[in-house]
Formats: C-alpha cells, structure tokens, sequence
C-alpha cells in the first residue's frame, strides 16, 4: 500500500476545500488530485471524494468505492467529511433525504400561496369590485398603538435601491439597525429623484409623484387625484412610487413586512402608518405624468395578508378623509402674528376671472395688514394654482379637487349637491383646530353647509348674492315646475343657513333688509359692499376705427348668457340699423362653446378668459350690462366705471350700487330704450364723457377695497 492520499473532486472549489483540510490534518503526506483526468491509484492509504450536491459525473464521484482497499472519507456541501462506512452514509441518506423533503414542502407551500395569490390576483383584476368590497366590509377602523423613538432633529438620507417587483428584505433590515440616518430613501430600477421632505413630526413618508388617480377606483388611495404642480404636496393614504424618503425610526417601529413582491409591502406599511396617525405625502414633480395603473397582484396579497391576519385586519386609517390626494397646498408656510381668518371659498381667488374671484382677492388684500388670511378652496379641472400671488395676500393655501359625485338628496338644490366634499370638511375642522383660527369666512350660499364642519369657531357667511332671489327671478320668467320647485330648495337652504351663522355679509342695503326677513341675525348682519381696485384700473381711452360695445360676462353664470342672448337678439340688431359698422366684443369667461350653442353675427368678436380686460375696456365706446336677472351687486360694472366709461345697464344689472340713471349711467329696462340708449351715447360724444367723467368720480368716493375693507374689518371687530 503507498502511502498516497487520492482526491477526486468534480470542482475547483470542492477540490480546494478538500487539498485545505488533508494538509491541516496530515501534514506531509503526498497528496494526489484527481480531477479533469482519468487513473487509477494503486492501493492509495485513503480516498477523498466530494459529493457537494452538484448533479452529474455519477461514474467519477463512485469510482473511489471500487478502489482496494476501500477507505474511502466523503466531503458533504457543507465542507463537514465523514466515513464512507455503511452507517456513515446511511446517516448522510438520511439527511439528504430530510432536506430535500423538507425544502420540497416548503417550496410546494411557496408555490401554492404563489398559485392562490396568482388566482386571487387574476380575479381581482377581472372582478376588482368584489375583492375591494370584501376589503372594505371586513376591515376594522381601529388605531395602531405604537411606541417610535423620535429621530434625530437633523440627520443624513442613506439610500437603499432594489430591483422591479423585488428586494432583500435581509438586506434591508441590516442596513436600517446599522445607520444612524434619519432617512432612508427608496429607489427603485434607475430613479434617482429625492422628495421634499414635509416637516411635521407626524410625516412618516414623502414620495415624488409617479401618476394620479383621477376618478379611478381603488383599495384606497395610492396617488393624488390629478398631476401635481412641482411646488404642491397632497396628503395620500399610501403613496406608492418609484423614490420614497422615509422616517426610519418610524419604518423600524412598523418592522418590515415579509410579502412576495415590495409592492404589497409599501401597502401593508402605509396602511400601518395611517393607523398610527402618521401621514404621507405625494410631491409634484416636472415630468408628464399618466393615470394610475392597475396593481392587481399587489392588492391581491395585500387583501389576502390583512384578512388573514386579524391584527392588521382591525386596523383603519385615522384620517381617511384628509389622505384622499385631492388636498393639495404649497411647500411654502410661515408664521402668523394677527387675528386668523380661514376662507371657504368654491374656487381659487386668483387669477381674477370674475367678479366673485376679483371680490374675494381684493378685500383680503385690503384687509391683510390687519389679518392672516388662509384659504381653503376648490379648484377648477384645468385650473393652474398660482401660489406666489395667492400668497401675497393667503398665509396659507389649500386647494381641494371635488373627487366626489354629486349626492342624491332632492331635497337640496342642485348646486349644493355638487359642492360636498368630506375632503373639505374634514380640512376645514383640521385647520381651524391646529392654525386656531378665531374666524370662519365661508364665501358663497352654496358652500353655507361647511359651517358645521368647525360649529365651535364663530362664522361669517358671505352673501354674494341672495341666491333664492336669483332663482325666485328664473322660475318668474320660465314658469316651468322643475324651476319652481328650485327655488324652493334655495329658500329652504339658505333660510336654514342664515340662521345658523354667528354673521352674515351682504353686498347692499337691500340684500340685508331681505336676509333680515328670512332669518340672519340682524345685529350680525352688515353690508360690506363690492368694489374696484381704482389704482389697477384707471382711466383709459384707445381710438378705433368703428364704435365698439363691450360686453363682459362669465357663461358659466347662467344669468350672463341670457343678458347675451338679449343683446344679441333683441338690441343690436337696433343699434346696426344706425351704426351697421359698429362691433359688439364680448368676454365670456372660461370655455364660452360649453354654455353658447348659437350663432353670431360677423361683427361679434368673442373671448374667453382675459386675464387682463383693461385694453377692452380702452377701446370701448360703451359697456353694456343688458342683464334680465341677476342678484347681488356686479363688480363688473364698477370696473367698467373705473376706466371712464359711460355705461348702459338694466336696472337689475346695477342693482344695490345706487347709481343714478343720467349722471353715473343710462339704466333702462326694455330692449328698445336700451338699444336708443346705446345709439345716443355714440352719436354724443360730449354726454358720454361727461357720463364718463362722472362714473370715475362715483367709483372713486364710493367704491375703492380701501374704503369697503374699513366696513369689513368693523364687522370682524364686533364680531371677535
């Protein structure tokens, strides 16, 4: 027998292990390597062989038992070597057989939750209804109670990057107990954009925006309602994206849920997150964004782990109405030193698209050297929020998207079924609390039902127009039932409302004796009238070569199209008899097709949205207010009087301003006059500068923000 230790080894690898641990254990003994060749070893003292697993060479890896003297020692996967005696390999047959039965069940067990999962996923997204209702009917709406650490006031980010649909949660875990960061940012493929961070110690996340919702249906929600601005945050529920800055001691309290894919993780920590009241956020980016799209497998898993797990499935979202994403505000916020007052208003008060817009921005204005002003509105679909300029007068912006159908209650009027919003509600009672607002001004007779929204805060309702007059006007003129019984509904509402208001604010003498009739408390309620910025518009006169009437007049606002209709129909034709060349321009608001079907003469020139209408008013020789309904007080006739121009209004159409018919404008009810009224201003161009001249001063003594916000803020004062 020579003394020769022979090594058969199928790998570089097994073969090196082997050669480290003979030499370790007989040092000095020839040792002979049998691996990419064939020979047989005569009567070698031992044989080494390695059987590590690997498949294939069965020949090779059994050649060593059929060499004498049979001493064969055997090297397992783990490095560990034992004797090739009967028993020996029968123990190792036993292991083997243990493992592979052992992983088989647990890979069958892997395969078949990812077979169920994969089921549930596909008829989730076949039948997403059924899968979100068993959700929704199932969940419970209870806190998390957890204790967190608070991180450290300032600290680093560490990033963590992972693959599409897939990360090591090891990994992760390790990386989150090793770093002191305070964040952690989540990139995931290529992303390499880091979210604003929105500093409030209940912010557990802050992720870039990837989509939004739009009216979409879901789980919850994953995404703001519509593309963000880059300067807008929205709180969402579970704002899933592609980089995500979190709270890692926040995300180490949670702990790291064990899911198939990171998707169903990011739900399961969010999810986890709102319960504890923590919030997250969506932050507007540069790029186009698209609609959300479906994520079937990851609600699947999700759904399938909360109702499985009866902790998780107790657990609901503390603020669900404020993590819809269709609350959105600027990044930008400052202190406040001044009596607070939070305005509700159904739209953004800038740009000054009409006359509701110019009221609400230009006495706030007004009056912020005395208050802070916050705002809460709703925004129009393809509205573009302006922040640097709402700020010059708002301490604060809030701006909703109304993500809610109408409800069905026929007991209200139609506009005010269209105005509900549990997403404002919910805002307005969160601001008046945390800003500690001392006053709730609530702009409109349809937004009236907010005021219970924040019932211990004392309210101011705005009466822009004493709405039920307006409709008591169209039912009188239309004398169908459907328009009777809305004016119903509008008497009943604002009744209601005028009574539950600690104020009330109409825009003249006679709106206030009227709300005083139907219930506003009459100490309470004040006149503080519209009015012009006379600094802004100025006189102004640019020659034409033929007469222009201009007319002007948001579509949107019913009783504007009907004044068009009247003056298309019935006066200009009179007016063409005797000037056939004069034009007749016409500003008609945002998308004026949606609310004008019929045709026009070549001679009429229509806008839609001006921002700025003081070159119109400089070309026009005279500006017409033909209304046959209206309510409230126009700010555009003011406007129309502070360029020095002679104006031709209806009585309606300047009703509550006290103008005098001759002197500050012609006022004449019938079509036939106004049209006369028209024509006699153009052929005498002395009277209507002097009409003119006299509007400026009425405008000037009687109808500047300066002088109308001293009524306001007496108001405030009595009523604080």
């Amino acid at each position: 027998m020579s003394r020769v230790v022979a090594v058969f080894a199928p790998s570089r690898d097994d073969a090196a292990r082997a050669l480290e641990y003979l030499r370790r254990q007989i040092p000095g003994v020839p040792l002979r390597l049998y691996q990419d060749r064939w020979g047989v070893p005569r009567w070698p003292a031992l044989m080494v062989v390695a059987w590590t697993g690997g498949r294939g060479r069965w020949l090779y890896k059994a050649a060593p038992f059929l060499i004498p003297p049979f001493r064969v020692l055997v090297m397992n996967e783990h490095g560990d070597f034992f004797a090739a005696t009967p028993a020996g390999i029968a123990r190792h047959l036993f292991r083997r057989l243990h493992d592979a039965l052992d992983s088989a069940w647990n890979r069958a067990r892997d395969i078949n939750r990812g077979l169920w999962l994969w089921l549930f996923a596909l008829l989730a997204q076949r039948f997403a209804f059924l899968s979100r209702w068993a959700f929704r009917k199932r969940h419970g709406a209870g806190p998390l109670e957890i204790q967190c650490e608070p991180g450290p006031a300032s600290g680093g980010i560490v990033r963590f990057r992972y693959a599409h649909r897939q990360w090591n949660r090891a990994e992760l875990l390790r990386l989150l107990k090793t770093t002191d960061a305070r964040w952690v940012l989540f990139l995931e493929g290529d992303a390499d954009d880091q979210p604003p961070w929105v500093d409030d110690p209940r912010t557990f996340a802050v992720s870039r925006q990837r989509d939004y919702q739009d009216w979409k249906q879901g789980l919850f929600p994953m995404a703001p309602f519509r593309q963000l601005q880059p300067d807008e945050i929205s709180q969402v529920l579970a704002p899933v994206s592609d980089a995500v800055l979190v709270d890692r001691a926040k995300l180490l309290a949670l702990g790291i849920p064990q899911t198939i894919v990171p998707g169903t993780a990011w739900l399961i920590l969010f999810w986890k997150a709102a319960a504890a009241g923590w919030r997250s956020y969506s932050a507007g980016g540069a790029r186009k964004l698209d609609a959300s799209p479906d994520w079937p497998y990851e609600e699947a898993e999700f759904v399938t782990r909360v109702l499985a797990d009866p902790g998780l499935r107790k657990l609901g979202p503390r603020e669900p109405d404020l993590a819809r994403g269709s609350i959105a505000r600027s990044l930008r916020a400052s202190a406040c030193s001044k009596p607070v007052v939070l305005v509700v208003s159904p739209y953004l008060p800038y740009p000054l698209s009409h006359g509701g817009a110019v009221r609400i921005y230009n006495l706030c204005r007004a009056l912020s050297p005395h208050v802070d002003f916050l705002l809460a509105c709703f925004r129009e679909q393809t509205d573009s929020t302006n922040y640097a300029r709402l700020g010059e007068v708002f301490r604060e912006v809030w701006v909703v998207d109304r993500d809610e159908k109408p409800i069905r209650d026929a007991s209200l009027p139609r506009q005010v079924r269209e105005h509900q919003s549990r997403s404002l509600r919910a805002l307005i009672a969160e601001v008046c609390r945390e800003r500690k607002v001392n006053l709730l001004q609530v702009e409109f007779t349809h937004m009236a039902h907010f005021r219970d929204a924040a019932p211990e805060v004392p309210a101011i309702l705005v009466e822009h127009d004493l709405t039920f007059t307006l409709y008591r006007q169209f039912a009188d003129q239309e004398a169908r039932r459907e328009a009777r019984l809305e004016y119903e509904r509008w008497l009943a509402f604002e009744r209601h409302w005028l009574r539950g208001y600690d104020a009330v604010w109409t825009m003249s003498d006679e709106d206030r004796e009227q709300a005083i009739e139907q219930g506003s408390p009459e100490a309470f309620t004040f006149t503080v009238a519209n009015g012009v910025d006379i600094q802004r518009y100025q006189p102004c006169e640019e020659r034409t070569p033929a007469p222009e009437i201009f007319y002007m007049g948001s579509f949107r606002h019913r009783p504007n199209v009907i004044g068009f209709e009247r003056l298309l129909k019935e006066i200009m034709p009179r007016v063409w008899k005797r000037f056939p060349n004069a034009r007749l321009r016409v500003v008609a608001g945002p998308e004026p097709a949606r609310y004008w079907k019929g045709k026009t003469d070549r001679r009429v020139r229509m806008h839609g949205f001006v921002e700025d209408p003081r070159p119109m008013y400089a070309k026009a020789s005279v500006v017409v207010v033909p209304l046959l309904v209206s309510a409230g007080t126009n700010i555009k006739v003011m406007e129309a009087m502070a360029c020095q121009k002679a104006v031709v209004s209806t009585p309606v159409g300047c009703q509550g301003l006290g103008l005098r018919d001759g002197r500050d404008a012609l006022i004449r009810a019938e079509s036939r006059p106004f049209a006369d009224a028209i024509c006699d201003l153009l052929y005498e161009d002395k009277w209507r500068a002097r009409i003119a001249a006299q509007a400026r001063r009425t405008v000037e003594e009687r109808f500047s923000w300066t002088r109308i916000a001293e009524s306001a803020r007496r108001s405030y004062d009595a009523l604080l």
